[in-house]
């Protein structure tokens, strides 16, 4: 199994970041945490799935 736990650099959190707003992939991927979560396939506690949640509104509610 590899290691979960992925060391980026800054340059490359940026590019990825970039690439996931210019694709309109961000509120995706949120969409699917918040789907997982409030099905139950993944357990999280509650300040995570607010922030997800602020996070998501805020994608979905501004001009990006």
């Amino acid at each position: 199994m590899k290691n979960s736990h992925l060391y980026l650099t800054e340059e490359e959190r940026t590019l990825l970041l970039s690439v996931l707003f210019q694709q309109n992939y961000a509120s995706e991927i949120l969409a699917c945490e918040l789907a997982d979560i409030e099905s139950g396939l993944k357990t999280t506690d509650i300040g995570h799935y607010k922030k997800v949640t602020h996070l998501f509104d805020r994608l979905k509610n501004e001009d990006l």
